[in-house]
């Protein structure tokens, strides 16, 4: 029981959405939108994606935090053996997120990212057998929480008592915030944590996304016992400004057993698993994924630390995974009596779903609508969907202080609180509670539009899926703001491409599908 959605990896997954302009009375288009559009979201200087990856905070799980997992590892590590046993069943986990905003209710995350993360965090654990599903909330009914309205959630967690409030108790609560301020760290620096005592996650929303994403992953990661694979030196990096330095001591600064480089402490040392090798928090900053600094273990012997490994730090990387280890303790803490309340009976609806590049129905592509204030949109149905996401906005990147999303379970919307004089886009995304699918091109231009707050030069490349280059164009010229890029899609054969678009600071990547009758 696979999805298209599962199989991707974080840098794959791409929306390939037909938009449709709502043309109001007496509004004459500029160009015609008859062409589907290839959707890479937005790439933002100096974040990562499209320009090279910047350290702009750290995991909240600090050394306090750790001594509490170390326990529950310790205790995970006990029972494996029958927890693993039944490996090969797959594990349906409810998940609950909270779509937190300000006093005015401003800030909240776009329904969409969260769609992609949920995608991001299945194809992570994959290989765990274990599934994600979106729970609705069992009092509020909806299946996002939109309730929280409050300063100090949305900018600090001072507020817990709300929260707690709030919380689903029978899934994993995720909020999702402006600025996750966790204990362990300074405001601001965190990018996500998980609370232990209160047992829920926390997460920045620029950390909520599809592509380039790590920190939820990590974080569940910790939700599941899992520690940071440098352990033991949580409050120092060692780097030249540590005093032994290249040759670590034999007690981390935590107060930590420091792992040797062959592993022969390793069942008693830095995070307790053997197959994650030694790291004293070398990752953070490193500007690639291969260590070089020269690190050495207490018996003088070079460090070589796993830089893929989803609990460490080493970001740039593109392929981060959960060694054998930590994916039996992931599961033997899903054993545990303490996540009982997880379990339940869920099964899903569809396990793969395929969107007709004809799912837009009324109005019709560029046409005028007689009203304005009221118009009715209607859609296909789609088999396995049991929600679509409707998407409603001035501009094609669906991020302007107007845009309209709506969850509804029909396949029709009216909508409201439109301008005059205006051309409207609109897309929808049929989704489960566990799985989306991309939406294939079916005609013969696809159109890439960018989002960039400076301007840049690029390149841009697609590949077909045996590695073979199928089309280039050099020296785009990428303006600050909103911008397209037209893709040739006559020429290639149905099936499945990669799109990369790379500049001098770093490059990011897209899947996309070609599909025609």
């Amino acid at each position: 029981m696979t999805s298209k959605c599962l199989n991707m990896t974080r840098m794959e997954r791409m929306n390939l959405i037909p938009l449709r302009p709502i043309k109001l009375k007496h509004f004459l288009a500029k160009q015609s939108m008859k062409k589907f559009l290839l959707l890479l979201g937005s790439f933002v200087a100096g974040t990562i994606g499209l320009y090279a990856q910047q350290i702009t905070g750290v995991c909240g799980v600090g050394a306090e935090d750790a001594l509490l997992l170390t326990e529950r590892l310790k205790e995970n590590l006990k029972n494996r053996d029958k927890a693993v046993a039944d490996r090969g069943v797959i594990q349906y986990v409810p998940v609950h997120f909270h779509l937190v905003g300000n006093n005015a209710g401003e800030g909240k995350i776009k329904e969409s990212r969260v769609l992609d993360q949920l995608c991001a965090l299945n194809a992570q654990y994959a290989p765990m057998d274990i599934r994600f599903y979106l729970s609705p909330h069992p009092t509020i009914g909806t299946l996002f929480d939109y309730t929280i309205n409050n300063d100090n959630v949305y900018t600090n967690q001072n507020s817990w008592l709300t929260m707690h409030n709030k919380r689903h108790n029978k899934a994993i609560n995720v909020y999702i915030v402006d600025v996750a301020a966790s204990g362990s760290n300074t405001e601001g620096e965190a990018l996500a944590y998980y609370n232990i005592p209160r047992d829920w996650i926390v997460a920045k929303k620029a950390e909520i996304k599809l592509t380039g994403n790590l920190t939820l992953p990590h974080e569940v990661g910790h939700f599941f016992g899992l520690l940071h694979t440098f352990n033991g030196w949580e409050s120092n990096q060692f780097d030249s400004t540590d005093p032994t330095w290249p040759v670590a001591p034999a007690i981390s600064p935590d107060g930590v057993t420091t792992e040797r480089a062959n592993g022969s402490n390793c069942a008693v040392s830095g995070d307790f698993l053997c197959d994650t090798p030694a790291d004293y928090n070398l990752g953070l900053g490193f500007p690639d994924c291969d260590y070089d600094l020269g690190a050495k273990d207490p018996t003088g012997v070079l460090v070589n630390p796993m830089e893929t490994n989803m609990m460490g730090y080493f970001l740039e990387c593109t392929n981060h995974v959960f060694t054998e280890d930590q994916q039996d303790l992931i599961l033997a803490d899903l054993a545990s009596s303490g996540r009982n309340y997880l379990d339940n009976s869920f099964a899903p609806a569809a396990t793969e779903i395929n969107t007709p590049a004809d799912l837009l129905v009324s109005p019709a592509n560029t046409s005028t609508t007689t009203y304005y204030d009221e118009v009715l949109l209607e859609w296909k149905p789609v088999d396995g969907a049991m929600y679509y996401l409707v998407e409603v906005d001035v501009i094609f990147a669906y991020n302007s202080p107007s845009a309209q999303s709506h969850i509804v379970s029909s396949t029709s919307k009216m909508i409201t609180g439109l301008q005059p004089g205006k051309t409207y886009y609109w897309r929808v995304r049929p989704f489960n509670e566990y799985v989306t699918a991309p939406n294939p091109v079916s005609a013969g231009m696809a159109t890439l539009y960018i989002s960039a707050e400076r301007n840049f030069e690029a390149n841009l490349q697609v590949f077909d899926m045996a590695g073979r280059r199928v089309y280039t164009q050099n020296g785009l010229n990428i303006t600050s703001g909103d911008s397209a890029v037209e893709l040739p899609v006559d020429g290639l054969q149905n099936g499945l491409y990669v799109v990369m678009l790379q500049s001098g600071e770093g490059q990011t990547l897209r899947k996309f599908s070609v599909l025609r009758p």
